[in-house]
């Protein structure tokens, strides 16, 4: 009998040891693995920002000690595309230029400012497709099918970064300059408007008109037989400067207080 209850003890002492280590499992020990697995993740997450971050402050350390250089080439691209039209100055290159050259310039005329727009690359058509031929004669003649062209995947997306790849302010000036002078003396004038001037222009297309013998009159000069009339399109651009730090806006001055009505602004306040 007392074997019985010695084993029964025993048993239940087994039970009781199981649960407890069970429940230690799940309400204890299995949560601590869980938070410590976190806590192990979260330092890998953090230590790989920390290590991009120290990348980035690195360059940002390079950027800035190269950061007089960054400004010298900032300064000889706005002399190519400056931050305003700036036409006064670009009329007095064109002068040197043509005085350079021996052409004289009769008109120079600027057209309206206009906003740069970059194009998006257009997909391309699907050819028209063939219908296949069919056993057997033809009843009749069947039209042919009109091609339907395939629609284009990632149009927008080509546009956005085209649009995106624009300086905000970014415009064109269209500019047309007329010369008379000697076949050789046009033609050099013209490749200087293009690579001897600090200002970028850009040329679309030009127009060459041979003259007669002429003396000088309306503006002209006098021509000879082999001189000639060059009339030059082109673009000159301009690009705001962004960097620049806008200027405190003055505060305006406070409104002195109106006088109260029914009383004498000249008698004195009293106290006590």
């Amino acid at each position: 009998m007392a074997g019985a209850k010695k084993g029964t003890w025993i048993g239940a002492t087994v039970v009781g040891a199981v649960a407890i280590v069970v429940a230690s499992w799940f309400l204890a020990i299995n949560p601590a693995l869980g938070a410590a697995a976190d806590v192990r993740a979260q330092t890998v997450q953090t230590k790989q920002a920390n290590d991009a971050l120290a990348l980035k402050v690195a360059k940002l350390r390079a950027d800035f000690a190269k950061l007089a250089d960054y400004k010298k080439q900032l300064a000889a691209i706005q002399v190519q595309v400056p931050t305003t039209a700036q036409l006064s100055d670009y009329l007095r290159q064109l002068d040197t230029i043509a005085a350079a050259r021996s052409v004289t310039i009769t008109a120079v005329a600027p057209g309206t400012p206009q906003a740069v727009v970059a194009k998006a690359a257009v997909a391309p058509v699907a050819p028209p497709t063939t219908a296949s031929a069919t056993a057997g004669p033809t009843p009749a003649a069947t039209p042919a099918a009109t091609p339907v062209a395939a629609p284009a995947t990632g149009t927008g997306n080509a546009a956005a970064a085209a649009a995106s790849a624009v300086p905000d302010g970014f415009s064109s000036i269209p500019l047309s300059v007329t010369v008379i002078g000697s076949y050789d003396n046009t033609l050099a004038f013209l490749s200087d408007l293009q690579t001897a001037t600090p200002r970028l222009y850009l040329v679309s297309g030009f127009t060459a008109t041979g003259q007669q013998d002429a003396a000088a009159a309306g503006g002209k000069p006098k021509t000879v037989v082999g001189d000639q009339q060059l009339v030059i399109t082109g673009f000159l651009y301009a690009l705001p400067d962004t960097t620049a730090v806008p200027a405190p806006s003055a505060s305006a001055t406070p409104a002195l207080p109106s006088a109260v009505g029914g009383k004498n602004p000249l008698v004195p306040v009293g106290g006590k």
